[in-house]
């Protein structure tokens, strides 16, 4: 693990790995990108010029956390990088994981109504604190409406202030991820998974053209396929015809990896994005684990 003089640890990484070579003097140079939710903060540095990932930081908690104390965990993580963190990036890229966000047709789009489409949506109006944001999928002709905690949206505006900053539902940059498979792949239909501890995103796409984007929750591996398979029964697609690409927190010597298998015979784990350039220490993290978070880079890009 690498431990910079500029980085007096608090909350310890589960993950570290970076590039001995980046300093303060990269940073206007590079992107910075941020993803966050409940049980994760984790952030990527980019340089640019080449594309090249150089640096990962993740920090995981063995439990759910309340908003507030996510808040409190970054700020803290965020402070002891007490070189670069507040310093002025090309670029800083967030993303958000929440269950909190909606797709809405560029054709049928108004800026006006988000809190509207977020509200039907959640079946709920949006709680109070909360502020909603959107942004544009490319390839999709789709805005991505959700929402984040004021308090996180103004702390980040103010600690990056003088950079490019650009803020996502991480739905966003798993879509991107997916439909640019299709030319890795050389797969016509392709079924992405993005797995979490008890919650996973689902994309089908087909020709590069998106059919599906969703989030669920489970509770078992047998509820997770039942779900898979009731969308592609749903699309007209069968298990056995589709490719199935397996992201997150899944390794292919899994009980749920293997319990898939059953359904779905043409599942494989997947790999980080090919666009990306990876520096020799950055080489050996598990791409598909941080699938969304390297993803959230090419979102722009």
């Amino acid at each position: 693990m690498i431990n910079n003089e500029n980085q007096v640890i608090e909350i310890m990484p589960t993950l570290l790995v970076g590039d001995s070579s980046f300093d303060a003097g990269s940073i206007p140079f590079c992107t910075l990108c941020i993803e966050l939710d409940d049980r994760h903060i984790r952030f990527c540095i980019v340089r640019d010029e080449k594309m090249e990932l150089i640096w990962v930081e993740d920090y995981s908690f063995d439990r759910i956390l309340e908003a507030s104390d996510v808040f409190e965990k970054l700020k803290k993580i965020f402070s002891a990088h007490t070189r670069w963190s507040g310093q002025s990036w090309k670029n800083v890229r967030i993303s958000f994981n929440s269950a909190a966000f909606s797709l809405i047709p560029d054709l049928i789009f108004d800026p006006a109504s988000v809190t509207d489409y977020l509200s039907f949506a959640l079946g709920t109006a949006i709680p109070a604190g909360e502020k909603v944001l959107y942004h544009e999928v490319p390839l999709v002709h789709a805005q991505n409406v959700f929402s984040v905690p004021q308090a996180w949206h103004e702390w980040m505006i103010n600690h990056f202030g003088t950079s490019n900053i650009t803020f996502y539902h991480l739905t966003g940059p798993l879509i991107i991820g997916a439909l640019v498979s299709h030319a890795e792949y050389e797969e016509l239909r392709i079924v992405s998974v993005y797995f979490e501890k008890d919650n996973f995103f689902l994309v089908v796409s087909e020709s590069k053209q998106l059919l599906f984007c969703n989030r669920f929750r489970f509770s078992t591996v047998q509820e997770l396929a039942y779900i898979i398979l009731f969308t592609l029964n749903q699309l007209e697609l069968l298990p056995e015809e589709i490719k199935v690409i397996g992201y997150g927190d899944v390794t292919a010597g899994s009980e749920t990896f293997a319990e898939l298998s059953r359904f779905f015979p043409n599942l494989q784990i997947g790999k980080g994005p090919t666009t990306l350039k990876y520096s020799g220490q950055c080489a050996d993290v598990p791409g598909h684990k941080y699938f969304g978070l390297f993803n959230t880079y090419l979102l722009s890009s």
